[in-house]
C-alpha cells in the first residue's frame, strides 16, 4: 500500500494490491472516513508497477530526445524541469512514485495563487481535474472541454 496520488486537500488516493486497499476501505468504514474504490486496471504510481518502469526505462533509452521547446511541470517532483536530462528519468518514476497533483498545481498559480494571466484548460470527458484545481485554489481560471471539437470555438 503506497499514496498514489496527493490531489487536492482532503483527497489522497492509494494504491495497492486489491487485499491492501480492501483493507484500507474497511478501516475507512471503521473511523467514519469517505472512502471510494476507484475502478482502475491496476496499482498506478506504486511500487507494484516497477516492473512497468523497467520496461518503460528500455523503450525510452533508444529515444533520442530533443532539447526542451518549453519548460515542464513534473507531477513527481512538483517542480519545473527546463534540462532534457531530467525529463527521460521523470517519465519513468511517473510510474511509480505518487502524483503531486496539488502541489504541482500550487507551483504553477504561484505566489499569489492566480496563476499570473495564465489559462489552464482541461481537454477530457468530465470535470475532474478542473473540480481538484477548484479544491486547491477558487480563483484558478479552468475551463474544460469534453473533446478536442468542443474546444475549437475557443
Amino acid at each position: 500500500m503506497a499514496p498514489a496520488n496527493f490531489n487536492a486537500p482532503g483527497q489522497i488516493v492509494v494504491s495497492g494490491s486489491k487485499a491492501a486497499c480492501d483493507r484500507v476501505l474497511g478501516e475507512a468504514e471503521r473511523l467514519g472516513v469517505k472512502a471510494t474504490a476507484l475502478k482502475v486496471a491496476g496499482a498506478f504510481h506504486s511500487p507494484l508497477m516497477q516492473p512497468a518502469a523497467d520496461r518503460m526505462r528500455v523503450e525510452l533509452d533508444r529515444v533520442e530526445f530533443r532539447p526542451l521547446a518549453n519548460s515542464v511541470y513534473s507531477n513527481v517532483t512538483a517542480d519545473l524541469h527546463q534540462e532534457t536530462a531530467s525529463i527521460k528519468d521523470l517519465l519513468i518514476r511517473q510510474i511509480v512514485a505518487p502524483v503531486q497533483w496539488e502541489r504541482t498545481m500550487k507551483a504553477l498559480v504561484g505566489e499569489d495563487g492566480t496563476g499570473a494571466g495564465a489559462r489552464f484548460v482541461e481537454l477530457a470527458p468530465g470535470r475532474t481535474l478542473a473540480g481538484l484545481a477548484k479544491r486547491i485554489n477558487r480563483r484558478l481560471p479552468i475551463e474544460s472541454f469534453a473533446t478536442a471539437d468542443a474546444l475549437k470555438p475557443v
